[in-house]
Order: structure tokens, then C-alpha cells, then sequence
């Protein structure tokens, strides 16, 4: 880019942008799980669904075989069927699918994005300039390229077509419109729980923002029935055989009534990188967003944390990312004028030799902050030596046996090798968390509680102890010695239990007595 010339057009311009973006973005998006050899963090719970698919014959379960939990698979299925078809037709294993899939719909959702910003920002250059951003911001696209991207990245990408169809559908109306919002909406909702909250939340947004006219409101309600009808055969067989009971359990785990100004705090001031250059931008977009009245991004920033927190810091990104480019592209070129007392050109601000050098600069940091956030990436998942002890169990042990991974890590949702155990175990963990949040309601996060604290264990009596005080008996103990220290030898020391298997770090302990 900074050898663009001022014979390169606009509109080669906005390509040749585009195509860094998506270039460059998908590198960092593929090449943390081409390093890790397996899909990054979680997703084994996914494993166990796509799996399902194929011993129900394509129809939806009614349980998942996942920890022997009777787990209601009541989950958006819309990835583990992508999955499963891709398998069977291609002989391709479901685990290769939950390292590969998840950053190659991310790669398409930049396209997305620059459609959507376009749309929103008024201009394609600065669609252009709002994907590179998006694209190649460190941290930004972690959870959507993981093993639990199956389905995340899926729900990201379908939002934002629902969100761009919508916005058309507002400004040109249309059947055809009517109908793209409606699949993409559908798709949402069946992508991912709560990308189809964040997606109707989003829309009703926009309507207040760019609709308000009676057409437009019988618009919104044919787009609201084509959502209804493409995601009845899921919703309907869903309550049918569970009634609403998952459906509250799960809406009940959003971290709602967590402090709106820390989480705000935490997605404007906080960066992954090791320079604040998007933290800059941000600011200095949202300022510039409210001076020129352009509330709808300014207001997008903070209704995720209002309608479903969890999710709400990457949906928050989208308008952020946005307002960064109108930082960017506006504000400071904006502010440059008027301090140097001179008139400015916006609009041909491509062509500026300058602006391309210092564009460059920025993009090369921001991929090189990217790529190390990536490569952190990398330690958070299942090594060699994980899996051979996970096999070994699976074929040596009793299938009705259950057990009771250690491994330090004190947050449920980060720890591949606790999440990943029964399905590649095929046998019940008492230390997973995943899958609870369909069965626990309210009481899903005592038992995360509890779960973090059997974690810091650092004696046999404190893990007996935690057992009795939770009733979640075990016949077995697996201990990753790397992190859960001196408690392997502990473990040797005590006549209570058998050491069965060790190998790599990785020691299998069997209960003698009850």
C-alpha cells in the first residue's frame, strides 16, 4: 500500500484493501491450529453432537451422548450439520472439521463485514478501510477460529448478513430483501444461541435508527415469520420433546446483572496488543460518532451488554471497529486540516501517499500483534501425549466408570483437556462443565464455582472432601502433572488409590475403596 500510485482508482483501491484484509486476516485466522495440530481450546462437546448426527441418521437426537449427562440437544444445529455432510461426503474426521471449519467461515465473515460497513459507514472505501481493521485485530477473531468456532463463527456471520439485509431492507424495501434477511436471520438462529438474540436486538435497533415508517414495520414483520418458519422444524422437535426447560436453563447463564460500565471499559480501553493503537481509534470514534450524530454506532457499542452480556464483547466489536475506521479515515485527517489550516479532501484521501505509508504502518503492526496473539493460541490445546492417555482410558477402562480430571486450570471454559475428555474418553467427567448450562438454570454458575474451586486443590483431602460436599463421586483421578504440581505424588503416596496408567505427565489413579 505505500507504493500506491495516484493512477490507482478508487475502486482498485478498495481491492486491493479487501484483499489484504482477507489475506493477511486469514493467516492468523488458520495458521494458530496448522501449529497446534488440533482444534484450538474447546469443542468437544461439538464433537460429540456432530458424532450424534451420524448414529441418529441425520435426525435431530433428542440427547447428546456427551458425558453421559442426558444433555437435551436442544443446541442450535446448524454447524454440526455442515460438519456431519462434510465428513461423510469428503472422509473427512469430525475433528479435523473442528480445526479447519471455524477459521474459514471467519475468513468469509471479513467479506461480510465490509459489506455491512459499507452499508452503514455510506462509503466502500471506508468499508474497506473498517474490514482491514476488522480483520487484523489482535484477539478479535480467538473464540471464532477454536473448536467452539463451529458453531460461533457460523452465528458471526449470518449476524452480520442479517444485520446488512436489514439495513438495505430499510433504505430500498423489497421482496427479494425481505427474503435474504429472513434466511440469514434463520440462519442465525440456528447457527448459535446467541447470535439469533444479538441479531433481533440489532434489528429492532435499526429500525428505531433508519425504519419507523409503517411499511418498514410490516417488513420487519414478515422478516420476523420467515425467521419463524425456517427455524420451526429445530424449535418445534426441540419442544417437543423438552418443552422450554433447556431453552430458560441456557438464557439463564448469560452473565447478566455483570457492571455495564466495567464490561464497557474492558471492549473500548483494553488491547491485546502490545500498542493501543485501536484503543486510540476507538475513543477518538466515538467522540467523532457523537460530534457528527452518527448515534447508531455509539449506541450498537453498548446494547449487547444490555440484551445478553456473555456474547456481548464481539458483537460489541463490529461498531467499535467501524467507528475506528471513521477515526481513521475522518476525525484525525479532520482535525490535521484544521490545524494546518487547509482544506482536505476526504473523499480522495486514498490517493494520499501519506496516508497509504501511515496505513501500512498501522496494518503491519496490527498483523504482527495478530500473529503473536495467535501463536498463544497454540498452547491451549490438546498435546500427543493428551490424546494417547485419553485413548488408553478409553480402552482400558469401565465405559460406566466415572472420573475426575485435575489439571490447575481454574476456569472451566479455558481448559481444552477437562472439555475434550468425554468425548474422546467417551466416559463421564465430574470436573466438565460443559453442557450444564442446558440442565443447571440459575445454578449453573455454583457449579462453575465449584468446579474452579476442586481446581486449586492441593491435597488429596481437599479433593475427597470437595467430592462429599458436592455428592459428585469418582472412580478414577487423571492428573496433567505440569500443572497440578506436587498433588501426582500425593496421589502415589496415598493407599486409597491405585496409580493404572502414567505416561508424559499424564498419571491415571483408581479409587480403591469407596
Amino acid at each position: 500500500m505505500v507504493t500506491a500510485k495516484k493512477t490507482l482508482s478508487a475502486g482498485e483501491w478498495i481491492l486491493l484493501l479487501l484483499g489484504v484484509s482477507i489475506l493477511f486476516g486469514g493467516l492468523v485466522r488458520f495458521l494458530p491450529g496448522m501449529q497446534a495440530g488440533f482444534p484450538l481450546n474447546d469443542g468437544g462437546m461439538f464433537l460429540s453432537m456432530v458424532r450424534d448426527l451420524r448414529e441418529s441418521g441425520y435426525a435431530l437426537p433428542v440427547f447428546t451422548s456427551y458425558n453421559h449427562l442426558q444433555i437435551p440437544y436442544a443446541y442450535p444445529p446448524f454447524g454440526f450439520y455442515v460438519a456431519r455432510i462434510l465428513s461423510d461426503v469428503f472422509r473427512i474426521s469430525e475433528s479435523d472439521l473442528l480445526r479447519w471449519l471455524p477459521p474459514v467461515v471467519n475468513t468469509l465473515s471479513i467479506g461480510a463485514f465490509y459489506l455491512l460497513a459499507s452499508e452503514l459507514l455510506g462509503s466502500k472505501l471506508r468499508g474497506a478501510l473498517a474490514s482491514a481493521f476488522y480483520a487484523l485485530t489482535p484477539g478479535a477473531f480467538g473464540w471464532f477460529i477454536m473448536g467452539g468456532g463451529l458453531t460461533r463463527s457460523f452465528g458471526s456471520l449470518f449476524l452480520l448478513l442479517t444485520v446488512l439485509f436489514v439495513v438495505r431492507l430499510f433504505r430500498e424495501g423489497g421482496w427479494k430483501t425481505v427474503g435474504l434477511a429472513a434466511a440469514c436471520g434463520g440462519l442465525a438462529v440456528l447457527s448459535h444461541p446467541e447470535a439469533g438474540i444479538h441479531a433481533a436486538a440489532t434489528c429492532i435497533l435499526l429500525w428505531i435508527f433508519f425504519g419507523r415508517t409503517f411499511r418498514s414495520f410490516l417488513d420487519s414483520i414478515f422478516v420476523a415469520l420467515g425467521v419463524l418458519a425456517l427455524t420451526a422444524p429445530w424449535w418445534g422437535t426441540v419442544l417437543f420433546h423438552h418443552g422450554l426447560a433447556p431453552i430458560q436453563s441456557a438464557l439463564q447463564t448469560g452473565s447478566h446483572g455483570a457492571s455495564l460500565w466495567q464490561a464497557l471499559y474492558k471492549a473500548v480501553l483494553v488491547s491485546e496488543g502490545l500498542l493501543p493503537l485501536l484503543v486510540v481509534l476507538r475513543v477518538i470514534g466515538i467522540a467523532w460518532g457523537l460530534w457528527r450524530k452518527q448515534y447508531f454506532l455509539v449506541v450498537w457499542v453498548v446494547l449487547p451488554y444490555l440484551v445478553e452480556p456473555r456474547s456481548a464483547p464481539s458483537v460489541t466489536f463490529y461498531p467499535l471497529t467501524m467507528l475506528a475506521a471513521l477515526a481513521f479515515a475522518d476525525a484525525i485527517p479532520h482535525l490535521i486540516s484544521r490545524l494546518r489550516k487547509m482544506e482536505m479532501d476526504l473523499g480522495e484521501l486514498y490517493k494520499s501517499r501519506v496516508f497509504n505509508a501511515v496505513l501500512f504502518l498501522v496494518l503491519t503492526l496490527l498483523f504482527i500483534e495478530s500473529g503473536l496473539y495467535g501463536f498463544r493460541l497454540v498452547n491451549n490445546s490438546l498435546k500427543p501425549a493428551d490424546l494417547q492417555a485419553m485413548e488408553w482410558i478409553r480402552t482400558n477402562t469401565d465405559d460406566s466408570a466415572s472420573f475426575l480430571p485435575l489439571t490447575g486450570v481454574q476456569s472451566p471454559e479455558i481448559d481444552p483437556f477437562v472439555e475434550w475428555f468425554p468425548a474422546l474418553t467417551e466416559r463421564r467427567s465430574q470436573s466438565t462443565i460443559q453442557g450444564f448450562e442446558w440442565l443447571l438454570g440459575d445454578a449453573f454458575y455454583t457449579r462453575y464455582s465449584e468446579l474452579a474451586g476442586l481446581q486449586r486443590c492441593a491435597s488429596v483431602a481437599c479433593v475427597e472432601d470437595w467430592s462429599a460436599v458436592t455428592g459428585l463421586d469418582y472412580d478414577l483421578v487423571v492428573l496433567r502433572e505440569a500443572r497440578t504440581g506436587d498433588l501426582t505424588d500425593l496421589f502415589r503416596d496415598d493407599d486409597g488409590y491405585a496409580e493404572i496408567y502414567s505416561a508424559d505427565g499424564i498419571s491415571v489413579f483408581e479409587l480403591r475403596s469407596p
